[in-house]
């Protein structure tokens, strides 16, 4: 507050008829001040909205529903998703991939096992880092790490195996009918996620 008061430029609404002695300079210092108490008030409001955001974003990327944060914040799914607009793309991607990990992994598999002649080691690297957070015994050290290994496998289908179908379509389908099989399953995996992501209803 004290530093923010310095910085602050109130002007000085002069002297008033009945000023006592000193009470001119202390009068702009408290303007200064309700000022400076302002600025911070804004800061706070924006970093503790910023920090709600993140946990309810945490939330739902462990499986809550829009209904869930309703429960806590005490008003309806919809005030949920009117305050946080972003959280329904979330959910969507979290029951997605809820539902369908050993359906990715086996896609994922087959075309790493492939022979595409394009780069996967971004695919290997996050299949291996997948089958590590996501097996059934796996605990999460805390709540950033349980919800960073659901972004990691958002980010595996989303963007390293479509990245992988890229390369493929850029270098041209593959003769091989293993490989063909690998990239067609791969497909199917990504158009379906495009579909439950960017076309499903909120929850």
């Amino acid at each position: 507050m004290a530093e923010e008061a310095a910085r602050v430029d109130v002007p000085d609404p002069g002297p008033k008829p009945d000023d006592r002695a000193g009470e001119r300079a202390a009068r702009h210092r408290a303007l200064a001040g309700l000022g400076a108490a302002l600025a911070v008030e804004a800061e706070v409001r924006a970093a503790a909205a910023a920090a709600t955001t993140r946990r309810a974003a945490a939330a739902v990327w462990l499986g809550a529903s829009l209904a869930d944060l309703g429960g806590v914040t005490g008003r309806s799914r919809q005030a949920a998703r009117k305050r946080w607009p972003e959280l329904g793309a979330i959910h969507r991607r979290r029951r997605w991939l809820g539902y369908h990990v050993d359906d990715v992994l086996w896609a994922a598999r087959l075309v790493l096992d492939a022979p595409l002649g394009v780069d996967t080691r971004g695919l290997a690297a996050a299949v291996e880092a997948a089958e590590r957070d996501l097996a059934a015994d796996a605990e999460p050290a805390d709540l950033d790490a349980a919800v960073a290994r659901w972004r990691a496998f958002d980010a595996l289908v989303d963007q390293h195996l479509r990245g992988v179908l890229t390369g493929v379509a850029e270098a041209g389908e593959p003769a091989d009918p293993a490989a063909g099989f690998a990239v067609h399953g791969a497909r199917g995996v990504v158009g379906y996620y495009d579909h439950a992501v960017h076309e499903g209803a909120d929850a």
